[in-house]
């Protein structure tokens, strides 16, 4: 598979938001665990959410990629 630095850095970029968005969440997660005694699943789960939501974001994003540059090869080969 050939990438092309035009397209691997926005996908970069993502991959960079992505990491802070979890990064804060887990800090808030560790925070919330710390200090309370309430049942943490309601939290953890809307802490989570995003999260989620991102990774299914980003992997269809990276197998609409795949599947255009496999359709792109099996054209040329043609």
């Amino acid at each position: 598979m050939e990438v092309n630095l035009s397209d691997a850095l926005p996908l970069l970029r993502t991959i960079l938001r992505q990491h802070d968005t979890i990064l804060e969440r887990l800090e808030s997660l560790v925070l919330t665990l710390k200090h309370e005694p309430e049942p943490v699943e309601p939290t953890l789960r809307a802490l989570l959410k995003p999260l989620h939501n991102g990774l299914s974001e980003a992997k269809d994003t990276l197998s609409r990629r795949d599947s255009g540059a496999a359709s792109s090869t099996s054209a040329k080969k043609a």
